[in-house]
Order: C-alpha cells, then structure tokens, then sequence
C-alpha cells in the first residue's frame, strides 16, 4: 500500500456547457463554486467524479492527474479491496451538480445488458457498456416529469387534446376512450404512447397538429400545468414531439432536499432548476424529443418502463441533517448533513471511498501524515475524495455547514 494516499484529495471538477444550462446572472454553477462567469455561455453540469469523458483531477505528490489514471494505477489505495473486485478498478459513481434553465430531453436510461449491446454497435451515441440507475436532489426546486401517470389521468388529458386524433388516428384514440377494463386501456395506452413518438419521423403532419394546440392554448385564459409546460416548451424548441409527453407523465416539483430515483426504463426530463445528481459511472442516454443532440425513438420505445402510478419522492419531509437517500443502485449512496457550529465529529473510510460535496458554508478535514496532525478547508461548492486506505481522520465547522457524501452502500456508518 502506497502511504502517500493516506489523506483527502481536493478534487479539481469540469463543467459542462451544454446549451440547456443556466445562463449570466442565473448561471448557478459559476456562483455556487465562486468562480467567474462567462457571458453568455451556458453553465450545465459539474462533474465530479472519474468519468474518463470528464474526470475530475486531483493533485498528486504535486502533480495534476486525471483521477481515473490514478484509481487505474492505485485500485486498491483509492477504491479499498472489496469495491475494486466488485466493480474492475473503477469508481462506481458519478456525482454532478445540475443546473437547467429549460427541458433537457424526453429520456431513459439502458439497463447493463441493453447498455452493452448499444455501446457495441454505436459507441459514438452510447460511450459505455454500463446503465445509469440516478438520483436527482433538489438544492434549491427542481421541476420535471417522470414515469407514465395514472392511466386515468392520462384519459383525462388527452379528453383536452383531441387534435391527436390528426396524429393516432381517430379508432386509436376512441378506443382509449372506450376501453372495457384497466388493462386493455394500458394497453392502448402504450399504443398511443408509441404512435405518437413514431410521429417525429414525419414533420409535415406533426408541425401543423401541434400548430393547431398552440393556437388554441394561447387563447385559453386558465391553462392546465401540462398546458403551460406545452406552451413554454414550445415556445424553446418549436414543433417537437417531446411535447406530448407532459400529457402522460407525471409532473413533479421538488423542493429543497427532496429528491427523485430514476431507475432503468423510467422515462423522465428535468425542466427546470438545479440540483445534486448521483448516478451509476455512465454517460448512456437514450433521447426521443425536446433536444438538439441525437434521438433514439424506437430504443426508447423499446426499454420503456411502463408503470401507471403516481412517482414517489424521497425525503418528502425535507429533512436536512442525515438524510439517507435510499435506492436501489448498489453503486452509490448519497446522504445529506446539515452541521451547525462547532461540529466535530471522527470520521472513518470503512475501506471504501466517498466523496464529499460542500454546499454551504466550510468543513474543516483533518487527517494524521507522518506522525503530525494536518488539516485541509472546503469551501461551500468544493469537493473532495477520501480514498478507501484513510482508514480514520476528522471533519469539523467553525460555521453552519452543509455537505452530501456519496459512498458505496455497504451498511457501515461515516461518523463515529
């Protein structure tokens, strides 16, 4: 074991600038990390992790190093015994921080086996063989939709939308109308589902449909929440199929420390706002509206998970010290602190890595180097990673302090 790795690691993070994020005086990610902002370019995601597409860098022995090369050469010093051999010498898990002032794509996520098979025939739209089961947290409010509603809901809405009949065909959709049982309208439910999405393959019928329900909204004086995400949205990307969706997803508003798990197949899209993302190591996504990049209708048609049913949220209660956002991802757990002045707590690796993410205030991180205390501050925005072999050190606040710290979830406790 190489002792220069008994300490954290200051972690030095990429953004990404996709057209979808925050912009000038709303560019979250810039004043979160206190870094300056660029006119006019748009502030997407942080990543902090070891993603070879955008690994984080730390400083090693004073040199810079991509923290993929150095989990690479150093498995068992950074990543501890057991998550090496579970997961081939790299680090599970993806942490970000996202920041959307509008929709980023109608989109689902590969399971292991579908990832493998679509990274094997066009790695250049899907980069690696793995899925990417994410929990999104809100920091501040996060809008957006995910999973199929209740079939009836969906009834309901489309009850406002018959100008679909243009696209279905009016037997499709007076059969949803008519439908004798729960599962035969599910059924047809899917159907319509897909004969919609089949329709972005032909603009010169889609374009006028939509035309028409725009027309007609906006001389509507009380639009629907799905109504007014139709017309926003419309008014971002034009005539797009992705719009659909609103009429059978569910609609979401996260506040403060609520969160959503997104899980293979589930179908979803942020809308709005910025949150803290966790996710299988992974950059697969499989789009099918409300995006400029590649679209995959029929792969999205064909991995959909088709769940009828209110989505559920975590930590509806918004508590904000402790919080363990249980999923079902083996790769990664991610638990919110709230610390008021004066915490002072040892912490312990529990031969495994974490990584920390500072989001208000500062954490002070002691660790023990040739016989002598040393000591390190994070300040809200900042990151850091402790590698497995730090088996013990200490984490205190002078001042209220905020933080999420992502581990492999092996039943065993941070703070002792």
């Amino acid at each position: 074991m190489n002792n220069i790795f008994h300490r954290p690691f200051r972690l030095l993070n990429k953004t990404q600038h996709y057209d979808w994020g925050t912009k000038n005086d709303g560019a979250f990610i810039p004043h979160f990390t206190g870094t300056p902002v660029v006119r006019d370019v748009p502030y997407a995601e942080l990543w902090i992790g070891a993603h070879p597409s955008a690994p984080s860098d730390i400083v090693v022995q004073g040199r810079v190093s991509p923290l993929n090369r150095v989990i690479e050469d150093f498995p068992l010093e950074m990543l501890g015994e057991h998550v090496a051999r579970r997961f081939d010498n790299k680090l599970p898990f993806l942490l970000k921080v996202l920041s959307a002032a509008r929709a980023l794509s109608i989109q689902t996520h590969p399971n292991k086996e579908q990832a493998g098979k679509l990274h094997s025939v066009d790695p250049a739209h899907y980069p690696d063989d793995n899925h990417k089961p994410e929990i999104a947290i809100a920091l501040d409010s996060l809008t957006a939709i995910a999973g199929f509603r209740p079939a009836m809901d969906i009834v309901a809405a489309l009850r406002r939308f018959p100008e679909l009949d243009d696209i279905t065909g009016s037997d499709l959709a007076g059969r949803v109308r008519g439908a004798g049982s729960e599962s035969e309208l599910i059924a047809i439910l899917k159907l319509l589902y897909g004969a919609i999405m089949k329709s972005a393959a032909d603009g010169e019928k889609l374009a006028p449909v939509i035309g028409k329900i725009i027309d007609r909204l906006t001389g509507k004086r009380d639009l629907a929440p799905d109504e007014v995400l139709f017309v926003e949205q419309y008014g971002l990307y034009g005539p797009d199929v992705g719009l659909f969706s609103f009429l059978f997803f569910n609609q979401i508003h996260l506040k403060s420390g609520q969160a959503i798990f997104t899980d293979a197949g589930v179908p979803h899209a942020y809308i709005k706002g910025n949150i803290v993302e966790c996710m299988a190591n992974s950059d697969n996504v499989v789009r099918a509206g409300l995006t400029g990049k590649f679209k995959d209708v029929g792969t999205l048609l064909e991995i959909l998970t088709y769940r009828f049913a209110e989505y559920p949220i975590i930590n509806e209660e918004q508590k904000a010290d402790g919080v363990v956002y249980h999923t079902s991802a083996e790769e990664f757990e991610i638990t919110a602190y709230q610390k008021d002045p004066g915490f002072n707590a040892m912490f312990g690796s529990g031969g495994r890595p974490a990584v920390v993410l500072v989001t208000g205030g500062s954490l002070s991180v002691q660790w023990e180097e040739d016989g002598e205390w040393r000591s390190e501050d994070f300040a809200k925005g900042e990151s850091f990673l402790i590698p497995a072999i730090l088996s013990r050190g200490r984490m205190s606040a002078g001042e209220k302090a905020g933080f999420y710290c992502v581990r492999i979830p092996l039943n065993s406790a941070m703070f002792h």
